[in-house]
């Protein structure tokens, strides 16, 4: 399942909302939000090129959901301790954390349904940041472009990042990702509410993650290439194992050297270097 949003003025769903019906159909859900001058409009899409058109004609966002995405926003279940490397465990409350000795801790609630490091495309990134910031000793600084509940910059702190930057062009989701900053008591942590295609980079980093749609992570790697210092690196993820082959090409075309490829299931992964 795919969960596409947007935040929306009553008169641009006042034009809209018959297309969006004729698409979606009773897929579509409008939440009116009491003195809130915009509304929420969403539609859980059951293949992916469904999302995908919906980004493309209405702008907005679309995540992947977890297979048991129902359940957790269902039930708000606790998530096992999810285990990044040696250095980092991830539960979805305090009294989950396994205790282990050296190990930080981060909670992502699981009631966020997705975003919490479960799902194939952000494990696999948790996992390449944790290996090669491992032995880093000097001082980095991440980007995270389309943040969502903010898991992977928070990450980043605890594996050593001095500070984070994360990008997502739904509000809703830097909102979440500020509570889940809080929550932890993490500071240092900047999220901000933006268009990852007209964004401009006014520092560098040493690391970007991007766990976005393949069209949308092509489209943004001139950005995320200016925002990396030299010899910087790069995940991207969110790529099924059939786009694999087109990401790999944008990145060498974006003058990116893949080190590492992971994948799970139906998902891939790429580490790649920024060649100077």
């Amino acid at each position: 399942m795919i969960l596409w949003r947007k935040q929306v003025t009553h008169r641009w769903l006042a034009v809209n909302q018959p297309s969006l019906e004729e698409i979606a159909a009773n897929d579509l859900a409008v939440i009116l939000r009491a003195g809130k001058v915009r509304s929420l409009v969403q539609v859980i899409c059951r293949r992916r090129a469904g999302a995908q058109q919906l980004v493309r004609e209405f702008g907005g966002v679309a995540r992947v959901l977890p297979r048991n995405w129902l359940k957790f926003a269902q039930k708000q279940e606790a998530h096992p301790p999810i285990r990044i490397g040696r250095r980092l465990e991830i539960v979805s409350e305090p009294a989950a954390a396994s205790k282990v000795n050296n190990m930080a801790l981060l909670v992502i609630p699981a009631a966020g349904a997705f975003g919490t490091g479960e799902h194939a495309t952000t494990a696999m990134s948790l996992r390449l940041l944790e290996e090669i910031t491992r032995n880093r000793r000097l001082s980095w600084r991440l980007l995270d472009a389309g943040t969502g509940t903010g898991v992977l910059a928070l990450a980043a702190r605890r594996l050593g990042a001095s500070e984070v930057l994360g990008l997502d062009n739904d509000p809703g989701a830097v909102a979440h990702a500020r509570r889940n900053t809080r929550l932890n008591r993490i500071s240092r942590a900047l999220f901000i509410a933006a268009d990852l295609l007209r964004w401009k980079p006014s520092a560098r980093y040493e690391f970007v993650t991007a766990n976005l749609f393949s069209e949308l992570l092509i489209a943004g790697l001139p950005t995320f290439r200016q925002a990396l210092r030299a010899k910087g690196y790069i995940i991207v993820s969110g790529i099924l194992q059939g786009q694999a082959e087109a990401i790999a090409r944008a990145l060498g075309r974006n003058a990116f050297q893949i080190e590492k490829q992971r994948r799970r299931g139906k998902w891939v992964a790429f580490l790649a270097a920024r060649k100077t």
